[in-house]
């Protein structure tokens, strides 16, 4: 009688622990992935740090768009160089997953200074999540991931150093209505 009892409450216990996974396992996982989100634009808050320490020591003057990536690589903090260039939800997949905006060394103007007036610095997209697995990638925004690679949302890095978490729809329909900006107003006269 003593071992029925026994091997009851051991299968309650069982079967308790598997109902309390599956219902903590969505949760656990919503858990993770906003983790992840927040690192994501934690690495983009430290680029945008980065930019602007370049952009103070060379007078305005942004670093080319194909080496990005080693011209900010002097301003990150050596322990955090090996990461800060990659969007968490690649680690151990490979790939870096951050493509500087094109637009923003505005080649089509011959400007790669600087110039507030150009850019409204709250619309105007540095850096963002891309497709592209490579060091140093450049886009002009057309290569977002889809769906986006948090919880179905990308992050943006503006001018201003803040950040954005939207779908690709989301973007479509803000860069529509001119709330987010890829390429940059004529250079001031």
């Amino acid at each position: 009688m003593r071992g029925v009892a026994t091997a009851i409450l051991i299968f309650i216990a069982i079967v308790g622990m598997s109902v309390t996974l599956v219902v903590l396992r969505p949760r656990l996982q919503k858990q993770q992935e906003e983790q992840l989100e927040k690192l994501c634009a934690s690495r983009l808050g430290r680029l945008a740090a980065a930019l602007q320490l370049y952009l103070e020591r060379t007078d305005n003057l942004l670093p080319p768009p194909n080496h990005w990536c080693d011209a900010l690589e002097e301003f990150i903090p050596p322990s955090q160089r090996r990461f800060v260039f990659h969007c968490p939800k690649l680690e151990g997949r490979g790939g870096y997953g951050y493509a500087m905006n094109a637009y923003a060394w505005d080649e089509e103007h011959q400007t790669p200074r600087w110039h507030p007036e150009m850019y409204p610095q709250s619309k105007v997209v540095l850096i963002y999540e891309t497709r592209q697995s490579r060091r140093n990638a450049v886009g002009k925004g057309d290569d977002i991931p889809v769906p986006g690679r948090h919880d179905g949302k990308i992050l943006l890095l503006f001018a201003d150093g803040s950040t954005m978490a939207v779908t690709p729809d989301e973007l479509r329909e803000m860069q529509e209505r001119g709330e987010i900006l890829f390429k940059p107003l004529p250079p001031p006269r």
